[in-house]
């Protein structure tokens, strides 16, 4: 992975310095969003919090078609905190756990990101008593093909979390650096339309043979079946589910349906 950490650290960690809005790259176009300090529980008595400070989509030569949301923990100067543990939500599932335990050219640890995923991270440290933490939401693998290392189901995000103090009652601003501009109607309908999108590749296999068959509109992204120990991929058709054993596309072939 060709992730550089320490210069986006140092990009994160300015903008709070400058107190300017979170870095988040992946908003608009990758549906990444941050729950803000206002908008999570904390207790009477919390002092501190776990702050997002940047939330990056990696590029295609940072990715290199990995699917994964790599986590830094830092404390108030900017150090990683070794030990840290994150935990990691999607629908109903039982939340996944990760230590910050990787070495210092490497983000600190990770969570893999699978094609169902629409993930939500957050800082769960202390264990025994944890401070209250914002989170990263709308994590998703499920984008279209853009470029060598960031393909369908195949992209990768990095969120850096730091402990800070909880501004007194009254001065908590609705986002960091006293909130970004307000999302125009277009880019809000953009924006929650994004997760919807069927994936489109013109050259793919499936798509091709359906056209060719004229089976109609598709209903579905493409997805796996495990049967009698082989692998599968299909996609639903208005008229047929087209489906082939993984990497025999030779072998691709239609079971007709009525809507």
């Amino acid at each position: 992975m060709g992730l550089n950490i320490k210069e986006y650290n140092q990009q994160f960690l300015q903008k709070v310095e400058n107190e300017e809005p979170v870095y988040n790259d992946a908003a608009t176009k990758y549906g990444a969003d941050i729950q803000f300090l206002p908008d999570i529980e904390v207790a009477e008595d919390a002092t501190q919090y776990w702050r997002v400070i940047g939330v990056h989509h990696l590029t295609g030569a940072e990715n290199m078609g990995n699917h994964h949301i790599y986590c830094d923990v830092l404390d108030e100067e900017g150090k990683r905190i070794n030990g840290a543990r994150l935990a990691l939500f999607q629908a109903d599932s039982q939340p996944v756990f990760a230590v910050v335990d990787k070495p210092a050219n490497e983000a600190g640890t990770n969570f893999p990101l699978w094609k169902a995923d629409k993930a939500t991270v957050s800082v769960v440290w202390p264990a025994a008593d944890p401070l209250p933490s914002e989170k990263a939401v709308g994590l998703s693998s499920g984008h279209l093909d853009e470029e060598v290392g960031n393909t369908l189901f195949h992209h990768s995000f990095y969120v850096v979390f730091q402990r800070s103090d909880i501004p007194p009652e009254g001065e908590v601003p609705d986002e960091h650096g006293g909130g970004t501009s307000q999302l125009s109607l277009e880019e809000t309908i953009r924006l929650v339309g994004q997760s919807l999108i069927i994936p489109l590749n013109p050259d793919a296999m499936f798509y091709k043979f359906a056209t060719a068959e004229n089976l109609g509109e598709r209903l579905t992204a493409e997805y796996d079946v495990e049967y009698q120990g082989k692998s599968y991929r299909a996609q639903i058709y208005e008229k047929g589910i087209v489906y082939a054993p993984i990497g025999e596309w030779h072998k691709t072939d239609v079971i007709p349906r009525v809507n």
